[in-house]
């Protein structure tokens, strides 16, 4: 769950980190109240980039019309109007402070650079310190990193023990990525955190039940399309994104790894599908009615359904699904791919299901490869625009 600046700041505050005094408005329920000319209105979004599209600015001498253009230009992107309203703060320097989990390390890192702000790719120099798998770090350990990144003496105390407690809300959070961008530095050598977001990791949501970020999922819910409300009514997960083939799977990484051989082959997956966490009862025939919808559209070139069962019975998909060819036949060329492991194969093998669908008259394939290839065939022979 990624969280907006409001929420992200919510947990800084919880943990004595220091953020500017702040208050959240939203413009359909009424008037702001008194706001200052140096006030700094921070219109609440999921996605970053926000000074840049004029969503970040001061109040000005005409602060409503500064909330009015910030709220009209959310209301375009058809998000909440709402803002977050902050007292200016007087600053002397700019860093960037972040805990993210490095897949490829396998440990959290603490990233640092001391040119904060805006396009910190491009300013680059940023310094990592990677932490102990349970990201415990003491703030002496981090003395000689800050030190050596270029921190003033005055900074570098107060830096390391708000990099310490910036671990432990990663830690406590259960968070993937927490980043303060910029910290800003007075003169006297405090810090305070100007912007933060964060992502959680919603496989653990279960240990954080009293937890509650209305916000951040109402921006959330703002961003999905109809498609996309829909499955998660019926227990599901689906994510569009643009693309030629929609794509039914179930399980991340192996949705991830056809994408990637679609994509390698010339295609590109329209559709994402995954199990909810905690979701009960069976929801195969609901992504089938989705699938076959989404396929409707001319961007799309076929439907691909690729499953790995590993326990549950392969018989009663299979048998829906050729209930489903007869009654609907797919909008698209259809190729579908089965493996599954002994326990699956309790009252019809995988094989014999490959041969049902093809007798269906469906290409199917035990691996996920074979399937690609025979659509990278059909589309250059030509017959991705007729039913297979």
């Amino acid at each position: 769950m990624d969280l907006c600046e409001w929420d992200a700041k919510s947990l800084l505050r919880a943990y004595g980190l220091p953020v500017p005094k702040s208050r959240l408005f939203d413009l359909s329920e009424g008037k702001p109240g008194e706001i200052s000319a140096s006030d700094i209105l921070k219109a609440q979004t999921l996605f970053g980039g926000r000074g840049k599209a004029g969503l970040v600015r001061r109040a000005g001498d005409t602060p409503m019309e500064s909330l009015q253009e910030i709220g009209a230009a959310l209301a375009e992107r058809g998000l909440p109007q709402v803002l977050m309203i902050e007292e200016a703060s007087e600053f002397e320097a700019e860093f960037y402070l972040s805990i993210v989990l490095d897949d490829v390390a396998g440990c959290p890192v603490i990233m640092f650079s001391s040119n904060g702000g805006v396009d910190i790719e491009e300013n680059g120099d940023v310094k990592t310190f990677p932490l102990a798998a349970d990201a415990s770090v003491r703030a002496q350990d981090l003395v000689p990193f800050f030190i050596g990144a270029g921190v003033p003496a005055k900074t570098t105390g107060r830096l390391c023990r708000v990099a310490c407690d910036l671990v432990r809300v990663f830690r406590n959070e259960d968070a993937t990525m927490v980043e303060i961008n910029p910290l800003a530095a007075t003169a006297e050598g405090r810090l305070i955190a100007l912007d933060c977001k964060a992502t959680l990791d919603d496989s653990a949501a279960f240990r954080h039940r009293d937890r509650n970020f209305a916000l951040s999922q109402r921006l959330a819910d703002a961003k999905l399309s109809d498609y996309e409300h829909e499955a998660r009514e019926k227990n599901f997960i689906l994510v569009q994104s643009p693309g030629d083939v929609v794509l039914v799977t179930a399980g991340a990484g192996l949705g991830m790894m056809v994408s990637d051989l679609l994509q390698d082959a010339g295609f590109k997956a329209a559709t994402f599908f995954d199990n909810a966490a905690g979701a009960v009862g069976e929801t195969a025939e609901a992504r089938l009615d989705l699938a076959w919808r989404l396929a409707e559209s001319d961007d799309i070139k076929a439907i691909m359904f690729y499953q790995a069962l590993s326990t549950r019975d392969l018989a009663p998909r299979v048998l829906g699904l050729l209930e489903r060819f007869k009654a609907a036949p797919p909008p698209k060329p259809f190729y579908f791919g089965l493996s599954a492991s002994f326990v699956a194969e309790k009252t019809m093998t995988a094989k014999a299901a490959r041969e049902a669908i093809t007798a269906a008259g469906y290409p199917a394939f035990e691996f996920p490869e074979e399937v690609v290839a025979r659509m990278a065939a059909d589309r250059d022979a030509g017959k991705m625009g007729r039913a297979v």
